[in-house]
């Protein structure tokens, strides 16, 4: 028995259908499992587990892709993580990846020994590394800790723009930081060293106020738990 006409064009369609690549993407980011929907605009479909270069709000960097996302996803995660896919991941890749890397493990042990030497209360857990000289440095401690100093010690030693995370805050409070307000008269240089601005107390300029630290404390609780270290508090 043929397939009638309307049949016929119906798989047609559908197959062209799969063969348009899909324009957003979700996609897997950053050590800390960051999650966003990205688009592409590109001719090729993407698959599970490919690897690719996006720009997400941390900065350039690698990315894997989980799915193609609807609308619906992708209205969803919008708040969360957006940004476009530059491209699939190249073989001439792998050299810059390792020197990152390299960076990464550098910069760990260094924001480690520099956070002893000042005395401060924050545990460095993790270092990213990103393809635009930027670092995203996780920590976990206390969030009114001055740490303008350290952010712009580390920048000039190893000539990134150094990004602190701080993941002992709850998720919906977390923001990366650049110690810099952006105002012409901020003081704000390459790694930070906002002279008038502080994390967490009373800053004019970049509108930081003063927060209730008791949710802090409970999250970071529950995080040092998670992590089998001991607590900072």
């Amino acid at each position: 028995m043929s397939a009638s006409p309307e049949h016929g064009s119906m798989e047609f369609a559908n197959a062209v259908e799969a063969d348009t690549p899909p324009e957003h993407y979700l996609v897997s980011h950053g050590k800390s499992g960051g999650l966003g929907s990205f688009t592409a605009h590109m001719s090729q479909v993407l698959r599970r587990g490919d690897r690719v270069v996006i720009d997400s709000p941390r900065g350039r960097e690698v990315g894997t892709i989980l799915c193609a996302a609807s609308v619906r996803q992708s209205r969803m995660l919008g708040a969360i993580a957006t940004g476009s896919i530059v491209r699939p991941l190249a073989a001439g890749d792998a050299t810059a990846l390792t020197e990152l890397r390299a960076t990464e493990q550098r910069l760990f042990e260094a924001g480690r020994e520099l956070a002893r030497a000042q005395s401060l209360p924050v545990e460095v857990l993790d270092v990213d590394v990103l393809f635009d000289e930027r670092a995203i440095l996780q920590y976990v401690g206390p969030q009114e800790t001055p740490l303008d100093e350290f952010a712009r010690t580390l920048s000039q030693a190893f000539h990134l723009d150094i990004r602190l995370e701080n993941l002992a805050l709850p998720k919906e409070s977390a923001e990366l930081h650049d110690h810099g307000c952006g105002k012409p008269d901020c003081g704000k240089t390459a790694g930070g060293g906002c002279s008038t601005c502080s994390t967490g107390g009373g800053c004019s300029s970049c509108g930081t106020g003063a927060t209730n630290l008791r949710p802090y404390f409970a999250h970071l609780r529950t995080q040092m738990e998670v992590k089998n270290r001991t607590s900072l508090v």
